[in-house]
């Protein structure tokens, strides 16, 4: 599975949850701040990761 492929699948699933809080209405578990970072994963504001398995550039500390 390549990223864009599991950035769609994500835009997917948000868009779903969108919908079924819309429904659900005061009755949604989702808070507010959850449903603003869906709304920012449907719109394309929220960033997604960049470096792949393999090729992370995370630092580890030898202290």
């Amino acid at each position: 599975m390549n990223m864009s492929c599991i950035k769609n699948t994500l835009i997917r699933t948000a868009k779903v949850q969108l919908d079924t809080h819309k429904l659900l209405g005061a009755d949604s578990h989702l808070s507010i701040l959850e449903v603003a970072e869906l709304i920012d994963i449907v719109k394309g504001y929220h960033k997604f990761p960049k470096s792949r398995i393999g090729n992370s550039t995370t630092v580890f500390s030898l202290n």
